[in-house]
């Protein structure tokens, strides 16, 4: 634990840049008296009154804390004088700490998310423990301590013990370092006897509100949620590896599930990006696994989660596959020495609690495939965040090279919010675009959104309906959008194809015309030529309609070499320009930016488009086609006779019922059924009892393999769009 709080050697001592920082703290000691401005929690939470108090003067836990961790990271580098010095500044500043009403049992109001304030403080107390014993005051920072990040909660009823990410991501390392702030072995093992307890029942619970569920998908904010996982996954690693081969290493079911959560995290990414339809409210941000590399490298050196083996297997293999190349040693070790393999990605990959599936060529690319339904929220729109994050969820599929989503023709500058390839909109400007509601995770009252997976391919399925549902966090009155948008959409994932269906697409908007995007990609260069059954279009600016013509279907080649045939008639429009757009965390209605955004309300960018239109307010559109993701340039130089000539597939039904793919290269039927106890006219199927997703292969033979999907979640609700966040019935089955 101590070595994860170290600074590299290549950072030297600078006593005098140490000192500036602590003097602008104002703390000084006058007569055994320890002087000095208020230490607030919050500003914003704290009330002033200039006319009452006079110049506002204060220190914030959070600057004072990063100081103290500044001082104790140099303690044990430094020269005997520096290290007086820095002793002395450290145990005024510990002084200060208590003396300004940070005691234990002191009520310090509303600490609303103490643990992102105090965590360098308690680095800083935690590396400097041995100084603090020595000076007559560990006791007091222990009590301290203990009661700010209420230790106290692990001797609690194990009843009362609930997994919550937040506390993952900012308590739970802390903790196990406030543990060592007791002063005798035995109440540290006592403690930590506790807390053992306490994270191995947190670590594997699946049936909670929040937490890690059973599909490995990382919920917080009611929802599947990454960019929260990714906290706890930075600190938990730590926590396993600290306490791993001690009588007090997590049990063997928390353990595991959390490991099966994290390993989940390498698979719905690529290479580390999970992309925009699980990124909450931080759209086109980079946001991924690649800060997860010593977390990695923790847990497989951790053990497996029996306990038996000193390095996990597992973990190791998913390390070489994203870390190998560039870690030598360690690689040399977990192939040459334990014979690990480097990890293989299944090529289809289901998240039943995230309405997402992931469809894989190798290490080569991704198609991360997104819906949303009454249990899934579509997105997280903030106040100041993700304004414009209506349509991430609506059938987007998203397609990522090895480079991630910046190398994919993903970014923040320009992008048209409309535009999430694969989804089915409502093309608006963007002030109507921006709901008016300060905090919006959409739910619609649809509980079909789904998907499964035979033999390495998948089918994906949804009820796609914007007119009435609820809001997963924050006011739950009547939410729906006024287009009352609808539609039944699908995608049959068969080798390295994608076939994509969609139906019954209406809405009552006469203004705005609805459409499904093929495609939006940031151009590199504006000059690069987007390849079209029309020819080349070369000049940023344009603008052209696809027809079919008497020889071949329409088709596009996105900048990026992934090729979309199209099989339906809609009119398809492509086209190359300077976009013009707002920031995702900045308001148009309320005018607020937030801090991150670093001012940047206004976005451009050079951008190949594509799309499918279904005019204003239609009443029963469609469409239907084919993506062939990253093709080599052999194949992209002839597309229209490859995908003309690929006879692989037949789309046998797309109506209100079902939408059904037979694929002659796997023997597989997938079944997108939409209605119960209607005639399927098609295969093995004659009908079925509920709405589901069923892949059928080998149907032609005496024995069938089947994959079932009854994809409705089935939550229980304890109060009006509230639920208890797990399945009441098993939702997958596979029969042969």
């Amino acid at each position: 634990m101590a070595k994860d709080l170290e600074v590299p050697k290549k950072y030297k001592t600078y006593i005098n840049s140490l000192k500036s920082d602590f003097n602008t703290l104002g703390i000084y000691e006058k007569e055994g008296v320890v002087l000095g401005p208020p230490l607030t929690f919050y500003d914003q939470q704290e009330y002033f009154n200039k006319d009452q108090q006079g110049v506002k003067r204060f220190n914030d836990v959070k600057a004072f804390g990063a100081i103290m961790r500044k001082l104790s990271h140099f303690y044990d580098r430094s020269t005997p004088e520096e290290t007086k010095q820095i002793e002395e500044m450290f145990v005024l500043g510990t002084k200060y700490f208590l003396d300004q009403g940070w005691q234990a049992g002191t009520s310090g109001g509303t600490r609303h998310h103490v643990g992102y304030f105090v965590r360098g403080i308690a680095e800083g107390f935690f590396t400097m423990r041995k100084t603090l014993y020595k000076e007559g005051l560990l006791n007091d920072v222990a009590n301290s301590m203990h009661w700010l990040f209420n230790l106290g909660m692990l001797l609690d009823d194990k009843s009362t013990f609930k997994v919550n990410i937040d506390y993952l991501n900012t308590q739970s390392y802390y903790h196990l370092m406030l543990i060592f702030l007791v002063d005798n072995q035995e109440g540290q093992a006592a403690l930590l006897k506790a807390y053992s307890n306490y994270m191995s029942i947190i670590l594997a619970q699946q049936n909670e509100e929040w937490g890690f569920k059973i599909d490995g998908t990382s919920w917080h904010h009611n929802g599947h949620y990454p960019a929260y996982g990714l906290g706890a996954f930075q600190n938990v690693p730590k926590v396993i590896k600290t306490l791993s081969r001690t009588r007090f290493r997590v049990k063997t079911a928390g353990h595991q599930n959390f490991k099966k959560a994290f390993l989940t995290s390498s698979e719905y990414s690529q290479l580390y990006n999970w992309g925009f339809g699980n990124a909450g409210r931080h759209p086109l941000e980079n946001n991924g696994i690649e800060s997860l590399k010593d977390q990695y490298l923790m847990m497989a050196q951790s053990g497996n989660p029996e306990g038996n083996s000193k390095i996990d297997r597992d973990v190791a293999a998913a390390y070489l596959r994203l870390w190998g190349k560039e870690d030598v040693f360690n690689s040399t070790v977990f192939r040459d020495i334990e014979g690990i393999a480097s990890q293989k990605l299944k090529p289809y990959k289901t998240l039943p609690y995230a309405a997402t599936a992931i469809q894989r060529k190798g290490n080569d690319w991704a198609a991360i495939i997104k819906g949303y339904s009454k249990y899934v929220w579509a997105s997280e729109i903030y106040v100041d965040e993700n304004r414009y994050g209506r349509y991430p969820a609506n059938g987007t599929i998203e397609l990522l090279n090895n480079k991630g989503e910046s190398g994919s023709g993903f970014r923040q500058e320009g992008w048209d919010w409309n535009r999430y390839p694969g989804a089915t909109i409502i093309y608006l400007p963007l002030k109507e675009l921006e709901t008016k509601k300060p905090l919006l995770m959409f739910r619609s009252d649809e509980t079909f959104a789904g998907t499964t997976t035979l033999n390495g391919n998948g089918i994906f399925g949804m009820i796609l309906n914007e007119g009435s549902g609820s809001n997963a966090d924050g006011d739950d009155t009547k939410n729906g959008f006024p287009g009352k948008l609808k539609a039944k959409k699908s995608v049959f994932s068969f080798g390295d194809k994608l076939i994509s269906i969609g139906t019954n697409i209406s809405s009552v908007d006469t203004k705005n015309a609805t459409q499904t995007n093929l495609f939006q990609s940031f151009l590199p260069d504006s000059k690069q030529v987007l390849y079209s059954s029309n020819g080349k279009m070369k000049k940023l600016g344009s603008k052209e309609v696809l027809t079919k013509n008497s020889s071949s279907k329409k088709w596009i080649i996105d900048p990026y070499g992934s090729g979309y045939y199209l099989l339906s008639k809609n009119d398809t429009y492509i086209q190359k320009k300077t976009q013009d757009s707002y920031h995702n965390k900045y308001s148009i209605h309320t005018g607020k930016m937030n801090a991150k955004g670093k001012g940047v309300k206004e976005t451009q960018g050079d951008y190949a488009t594509g799309w499918l239109n279904h005019g204003f307010a239609p009443k029963d559109a469609s469409y239907q086609y084919v993506i062939y993701p990253f093709l080599d340039k052999d194949k992209q130089a002839d597309f229209n006779k490859y995908a003309s000539k690929d006879n692989s597939y037949t789309i046998l039904r797309a109506d209100n019922i079902a939408h059904i793919v037979k694929d002659k290269e796997s023997k597989i039927t997938g079944y997108v059924v939409f209605e119960a106890d209607k005639s399927l006219e098609n295969g093995l199927l004659e009908k079925v009892s509920n709405p589901c997703l069923i892949m059928i292969g080998n149907e032609e033979t005496n024995v069938a393999e089947l994959s079932v999907v009854q994809p409705d979640l089935n939550f229980e609700a304890y109060k009006k769009s509230r639920y208890i966040n797990f399945s009441r019935h098993c939702t997958t089955f596979f029969y042969s």
